[in-house]
């Protein structure tokens, strides 16, 4: 068994589901796509992007003698279903149900780490990269053949569908590159036609300031008033791309237990428990162990000021009346459109 062989069975016997090795050289199709992406300014207030070739110059000049790249794959998928809890709830993506996908996969790479080094000599390293590193992940993962990068931007899996998370280890250990994989969507467009806010473009490129999840995720500041009531009962992400997609047909149910809903707080959130995390403190403490972390309080319970209004009911009045006095004018703004949708649908009615 060949070293690459050797590695790529440590990686199934840690649990990762897909290991791939490629180059650590740019690709410069994959460059030109995002540069003119963020020049048209479709990256929204996502500011760390435009520092982004700085950060990978500094990030390869640490590693300058790397040779290959380990690109793993981690299936999130997971069968549980939204039920109503009885409460007004606001829809989470699939992705953040469970605990924090970087603290756990971060877990797995060590411990892979330290598998793949007793297999080698002392002079080897391998540098870890989850999400935050300046890579082209699905970029690196198409090169590494675990699947090509579909008209909605996500990686596309034969195995897994739409539904893995990436990591890879960066290593100075020479190791033969896998054939990058070759595949299209063809004529299929229905990710394009299904999103609500029309945020994928007929050339494939998301617009970021169009798309829920950035909305609700990454957007610091106000929800433009076009957008609202597209967002519909999607409190945290979206995956309305992800689901309408043919290759979900090919999800299979996760064995990471820590990435299902039963880890973490699951498909939905109360929205009138949110208002209860009266500080910044308390939401960080709450949300510790979360990706919905990655939204402050004061964004979640803007999110969570839409999707009420969009719900239309009556019993929100009262904890948007009382938002009216939150320390956030985010909050304040949100809870006076929340009220006038609400008082809207009720006008109608009596109409």
């Amino acid at each position: 068994m060949t070293i690459k062989e050797r590695i790529k069975a440590l990686a199934h016997e840690t649990g990762f589901h897909a290991c791939g090795m490629t180059l650590p050289q740019p690709v410069q199709e994959a460059e030109d796509i995002f540069r003119q992406w963020q020049e048209q300014g479709k990256h929204g207030e996502m500011a760390y992007l435009e520092q982004y070739e700085e950060r990978r110059q500094s990030f390869w000049k640490r590693f300058s003698d790397a040779k290959s790249i380990i690109v793993l794959g981690i299936n999130y998928f997971s069968k549980s279903e939204t039920k109503s809890n009885g409460y007004l709830t606001g829809r989470v993506a699939r992705y953040a149900w469970g605990r924090d996908y970087h603290k756990v996969i971060s877990e797995k790479l060590e411990l892979l780490k330290e598998k793949i080094k007793r297999e080698v000599n002392d002079e080897v390293y391998f540098e870890p990269a989850t999400d935050t590193k300046p890579l082209f992940e699905r970029t690196l993962a198409q090169q590494a053949g675990l699947g090509f990068i579909g008209k909605q931007t996500q990686l596309l899996s034969l195995q897994f569908g739409p539904w893995l998370f990436l990591s890879e280890l960066i290593t100075n250990l020479k190791l033969e590159p896998d054939q990058p994989f070759q595949g299209s969507c063809g004529t299929c467009r229905l990710c394009i036609d299904e999103c609500p806010t029309h945020a994928i473009e007929e050339t494939g490129h998301v617009d970021a300031r169009k798309c829920i999840a950035y909305l609700t995720i990454e957007h610091k500041t106000e929800i433009p008033m076009e957008l609202r009531e597209k967002i519909g009962n999607w409190v945290f992400g979206c995956d309305e791309c992800l689901t309408v997609c043919p290759y979900t047909a090919k999800q299979k149910e996760t064995d990471w237990k820590e990435l299902t809903s039963e880890a973490g707080f699951g498909t939905e959130l109360d929205l009138l428990q949110l208002f209860e995390t009266k500080s910044n403190r308390d939401h960080k403490k709450k949300f510790a162990h979360s990706p919905i972390s990655r939204a402050s309080r004061k964004q979640l319970l803007r999110n969570a000021c839409v999707v009420l209004g969009n719900l239309g009911s009556d019993a929100a009045l009262p904890i948007l009346e009382k938002a009216l006095d939150d320390p956030s004018p985010l909050v304040q703004d949100h809870a006076r459109w929340a009220i006038s949708q609400i008082k809207k649908v009720a006008k109608n009615v009596l109409l």
